[in-house]
């Protein structure tokens, strides 16, 4: 582990670093004045150059911090530990800081992996953690724990931003370059094509590389035919042959896409690493806000320009020391709550981040008011209920010009609108909703029974949101009478018990919910099936194999409900990414009508690109299909369970379930648009409406028949 020490004290055109340790909180008195130390690690990659940036900017904010104090005889002075992220065996790292009570805060992780095992292991223990990270998931997992404080909104926003420089440029057609299996480059992946199609461009495909094909894959981005080409490098080397590509594209006298980089493209030590070949590159990069002045003031002193996230490390001191002045005033309160406390002041706006604004905070704070807060990346709001997010922040767009970053504009959201993004990922536009003519009620038979057959298609832990969302459902299948005779139940199990599971014999679909493990009757492991063997129980086609199958009429409805994974144009079973593709279902199905083997049948799916699947099942008389996504998009995640490490549920299957317990009896139309407003970051579809009947009449009472 490379660690430096550096107590910056000194004046802010000599900025020398002093070896030292001492403990977390003492008092010092230095002339006339008595100073409070609180120690604050900084994890944060310290090679290529960028160890000078973050120990100027630091620097910088405690000299002005320091002559903030000038009219009180106490003062708050933070002494930094440097911590090297690009070297450090980062699960070690996080797990000491975790545990030093020395440390009163951590600062850092630049890299979306290193943050995230920073904070699984400090939010744990309740010590708190300003990231420079950006990946939604982070957020998305820890913002319940309190102790997250995130300095940018997520790429949600910085994805928005790409494509929204996409259509100034009066492009039409985009395509994604990012790297798969990759903390960073997934938030892009998942949010991508819903983006795209809500801003109306079209959609050229998402190109996922590993570090072993990288250079064809971008190749194949390159030659898509796209406009624009988003790339996603998780790593700076990774621009290399991305910048091949486009090179050998154009010298090949092919039409060449414009590529937009992420803010990964923005920085010291990019044009430290590629040099002459980063020469045009232009993307997006959240920066300083250029209202406050930072960057002209460290261009000034310091002759250079800032790197990616200086202004943001700056803030996030900033605030940790303002919190610690206002905890000396009121020290029955903790850390986070003083942070809470200093980040809602709604009383006047004292200025930037100078040291003559923070002495206006300084003072304002200890006379009991509450000043509202702003700092060299611009305002300091964070979402009103877990305080996770900032909820603006400024974006560049940059360009390499001459070996040198400009600045072409900026793009700042308005934060007074983000606040539920932040929280749930995106603020939905009603308008993309799919709309239902009156289709007039179809002649069903008269109903006598209900089957249902639920299906979870993955195992292992890190699965454990599917299994999980199954046996919720089975559960509230039971609540509404149905008898295990009538409920086939294929899943694993292989999370109850678990080695990871701190709770034997309990699973649950929210901390500290219901155990949905209770007295649960288990068909068939899925590890016991190849998936044509779900076709077969579906359509009722018995074997030795397969004693226990739908076994359904014509006065019956069948339920289906299905969780796992997906790749575009399949339904993945196990390891097999390919498991049930879309024309095999058509093929069931029509297979079922024939036989007149159910009355009606809905079928819900909760996997990634479900919409491409179940979109191919058509012209089918009284069944319907939802699915949590459309054929572009992932689906999302919901309730991360800091303890056990694991998503509990799906957003999609948490908010159906929310549902139909508030209201047994909704209409299918409105079941769908409460899904699809609360389903966060994909489309849920309906297809095959035309076939089924009226949905604002038609309801779930049908198939979820509750005891009365």
């Amino acid at each position: 582990m490379k660690r430096i020490v550096i107590k910056l004290i000194a004046p802010l055109l000599c900025l020398i670093g002093l070896w030292s340790c001492s403990d977390d909180e003492s008092s010092m008195s230095y002339g006339d004045k008595q100073w409070t130390e609180k120690t604050v690690a900084v994890v944060l990659p310290m090679e290529k150059g960028l160890a000078v940036h973050w120990e100027r900017t630091l620097g910088m904010f405690a000299t002005n911090f320091e002559r903030a104090f000038k009219n009180h005889e106490t003062g708050i002075r933070l002494k930094f530990e440097y911590y090297d992220e690009a070297n450090a065996d980062m699960q070690e790292l996080a797990r000491s800081l975790a545990f030093n009570d020395e440390v009163y805060a951590v600062i850092g992780g630049l890299y979306s992996s290193n943050a995230a095992i920073l904070a699984a292991e400090l939010t744990l223990v309740g010590k708190t953690f300003f990231t420079l990270a950006t990946t939604e998931q982070l957020v998305r997992a820890y913002a319940s724990t309190g102790y997250l404080w995130a300095m940018t909104e997520t790429d949600i926003t910085q994805c928005e931003v790409l494509l929204s420089k996409v259509i100034n440029y009066g492009g039409k057609s985009v395509a994604l370059l990012a790297k798969d299996n990759d903390n960073y480059g997934q938030t892009f992946i998942d949010w991508f094509a819903f983006q795209a199609r809500e801003l109306g461009l079209k959609n050229m495909g998402s190109y996922a590389y590993t570090p072993d094909n990288i250079a064809d894959v971008s190749c194949q981005a390159m030659q898509s035919g796209t406009e624009y080409v988003i790339c996603i490098p998780s790593e700076i080397e990774e621009m290399g042959p991305m910048l091949e590509a486009h090179k050998t594209q154009s010298l090949n006298g092919q039409s060449v896409p414009r590529m937009l980089f992420s803010d990964t493209a923005y920085g010291a030590d990019v044009l430290k690493i590629h040099g002459d070949a980063a020469e045009g590159i232009e993307g997006v990069a959240f920066g300083a806000d250029p209202e406050s002045g930072f960057d002209v003031s460290y261009r000034t002193f310091f002759n250079a320009t800032p790197t990616l996230g200086e202004s943001q490390l700056h803030d996030a001191a900033m605030l940790i020391g303002y919190a610690a002045w206002h905890q000396q005033f009121n020290p029955e309160l903790s850390l986070q709550k003083s942070l809470r406390a200093v980040v809602s002041g709604e009383d006047l706006n004292m200025g930037s981040w100078t040291g003559e604004d923070m002495g206006l905070v300084v003072d304002a704070l200890a006379a009991g008011k509450s000043p509202y807060v702003r700092g060299a990346s611009g305002h300091l709001r964070f979402d009103a209920k877990v305080f996770t997010n900032v909820l603006a922040t400024t974006y560049y767009n940059f360009k390499v010009y001459n070996g040198q970053y400009i600045i072409l504009d900026y793009n700042t959201s308005d934060g007074g609108n983000r606040t539920d993004a932040t929280l749930a990922g995106w603020n939905w536009k009603a308008s993309q909703m799919q709309n239902f003519n009156n289709s007039g009620e179809f002649d069903y038979p008269v109903h006598t029974g209900n089957w249902a057959l639920l299906v979870a298609s993955s195992k292992e832990w890190a699965n454990y949101r599917h299994q999980a969302d199954v046996l919720a459902i089975y559960q509230q299948l039971k609540q509404a009478g149905y008898t295990d005779d009538r409920i086939i139940l294929i899943a694993e199990d292989d999370i109850a018990d678990n080695v990871s599971n701190p709770n034997k014999g309990v699973v649950q679909v929210t901390i500290g919910g219901n155990n949905v493990y209770e007295q649960v009757e288990i068909d068939y492991r899925m590890s016991e099936l190849q998936a044509k063997d779900i076709l077969a129980i579906l359509s009722g086609e018995k074997s030795e194999r397969l004693p226990i199958v739908i076994e359904s009429t014509a006065n019956d409805n069948v339920f289906v409900f299905w969780s796992g994974h997906g790749v575009p144009g399949a339904l993945c079973w196990n390891d097999d990414a390919y498991g049930i593709m879309g024309d095999q279902l058509d093929e069931t199905f029509h297979r079922m009508r024939e036989k007149r083997s159910y009355r009606k049948l809905l079928m819900m799916v909760e996997a990634c690109f479900s919409g491409g699947v179940m979109e191919q099942c058509r012209n089918i008389p009284g069944m319907l299909f939802v699915t949590a996504a459309n054929g572009d998009e992932t689906s999302k995640a919901d309730v991360f369970n800091g303890e056990m490490k694991v998503w509990m549920s799906n957003r999609f299957t948490s908010t159906f379930i929310e549902q139909i317990t508030e209201n047994k009896n909704i209409a299918l139309r409105d079941l769908y648009y409460r899904l699809f407003i609360n389903t966060v970051g994909s489309h849920v579809m309906v297809y095959n409406a035309e076939n089924y009947g009226n949905l604002y009449s038609a309801d779930m009472s049908e198939f979820i028949n509750f005891k009365k």
